[in-house]
């Protein structure tokens, strides 16, 4: 890397920073007042299928991070602010994450089950409260978006990536169909998010959005090992015997990420800010991860085995101050 660009992402470090955390605390307020009234409805006549679990993804993590990260990073890149109703979508599809998860991972519905929900044709005398809580914000999401078709097309995608993933159950999987799958996850959710703003994507920047979800599927699955391997869940991480090949795998796919948006003709203050937003919010902090789990590896053989580590060893907490600066390094020093 060109020093200039060590020098740039120095400088621009705590701009970056304050950004993320002003996104942040901008949405937080949000929630408060348009969420949480929903949810202390919704939780009083809760029949138990609505847990800590999932307010916490709704209050600290999908329905936070999707909006403040992602849908901020998108509208940097057309460099227009948020809109009111592009706030209320984004939110909305991040506050259904969790809750459509936990109807395949939590409440075992079939398939078709699920597809009805995403047609509205369930059953409506007999729903639980977390599918009554997934119809608000399903219906939030579908009277804010742009275009109603393509936020329903958009979750088909990713109904039909979760019905793959459920292949990840099969230990002997083999490596090729298993990166597919969690390409397929990753981007159908991200094109989904992206359905909440205007103008609609295609070409180029759809690849862009898609090649993006990838990656945060394959970060997702780094800090997730722990998670995984006591579900029985397999992925390219707890699979595979050498964490380099993951981390390898990871700097490929973001150098070509690299190259590809800045081939869309943004201007290139929006580019550069929406890449180091997205750097220091999710990717810098995979490469630290990786550390961790790859130094695990001297106590077994020199081989990643995931089966052999304790939970401490598998779990990268960035909530410390040294992993915090450690990912600011990786971001500064590491990235494409």
């Amino acid at each position: 890397m060109p020093i200039n660009k060590y020098l740039y992402r120095s400088l621009a470090l705590p701009g970056t920073i304050s950004l993320v955390l002003k996104n942040i605390h901008v949405q937080k307020k949000f929630l408060a007042q348009y969420i949480d009234p929903i949810l202390k409805n919704t939780l009083a006549a809760n029949d138990g299928s609505i847990d800590d679990h999932d307010i916490r993804k709704i209050n600290t993590y999908y329905g936070l991070a999707v909006p403040a990260i992602l849908g901020e990073a998108f509208c940097i890149l057309r460099g227009t602010n948020m809109t009111a109703r592009e706030r209320l979508a984004s939110t909305a599809q991040g506050a259904m994450t969790g809750l459509f998860d936990d109807f395949f991972d939590k409440d075992y519905l079939s398939d078709n089950a699920v597809e009805n929900i995403i047609h509205q044709q369930s059953n409506s005398g007999n729903k639980k409260a977390n599918q009554v809580l997934f119809d608000i914000f399903y219906k939030m999401a579908l009277d804010n978006v742009p275009d109603k078709k393509l936020l329903v097309d958009a979750l088909l995608d990713v109904y039909r990536a979760q019905v793959s993933s459920k292949l990840q159950l099969n230990h002997d999987i083999p490596k090729n169909e298993l990166l597919n799958i969690t390409m397929h996850k990753g981007g159908s959710s991200v094109l989904f998010y992206r359905t909440a703003f205007f103008p609609e994507v295609s070409g180029k920047e759809k690849n862009l959005i898609n090649n993006l979800g990838a990656m945060m599927q394959l970060g997702n699955d780094i800090f997730d090992v722990y998670k995984d391997r006591e579900s029985g869940i397999n992925t390219l991480v707890t699979l595979n015997s050498h964490i380099d090949e993951i981390r390898t795998l990871l700097k490929t796919r973001l150098r070509e990420y690299y190259s590809a948006a800045h081939e869309l003709g943004y201007p290139e203050k929006n580019t550069r800010t929406f890449l180091n937003l997205l750097s220091i919010a999710i990717f810098s902090r995979c490469f630290v991860c990786l550390d961790q789990l790859e130094s695990n590896e001297k106590l077994t053989g020199n081989q990643f085995t995931v089966s052999a580590y304790s939970r401490k060893q598998l779990i990268c907490d960035m909530d410390k101050k040294i992993n915090m600066l450690r990912s600011a390094k990786k971001h500064i020093c590491e990235m494409p």
